[in-house]
């Protein structure tokens, strides 16, 4: 079952999601949302995704003690190809590209 981030707080590796994070994927989601239309349901699972991988991105920097800049991209660069993967999955590639485009397009806003 998938929990709305609004709703509850989503479990990511038995760590809930700082109030940061969850404010930083709702920002984005909700650009993203908008833009591309999703529908309820995806928009659900786009939430989701998005929040948790913003959690694993810190827990992978926090645990690989990445500190430089350089480290640290290396981390949300596996991470976005992980995100694009899961995209994929549900919404094919040629929208999961959109649907990155528009998560770059939200962090410019």
């Amino acid at each position: 079952r998938q929990m709305c981030i609004r709703d509850s707080p989503l479990v990511v590796f038995s760590q809930e999601a700082t109030k940061w994070q969850v404010n930083q994927a709702e920002k984005v989601a909700s650009f993203v949302i908008e833009k591309l239309e999703l529908n309820e349901e995806d928009a659900l699972f786009f939430r989701d995704v998005n929040l948790t991988q913003i959690v694993e991105n810190a827990n992978n920097i926090k645990e690989s003690g990445a500190s430089t800049q350089d480290e640290k991209k290396a981390v949300y660069a596996k991470g976005r190809a992980n995100l694009k993967s899961k995209l994929s999955e549900r919404f094919g590639r040629k929208v999961a590209q959109q649907l990155m485009n528009a998560i770059n397009e939200s962090r410019k806003q």
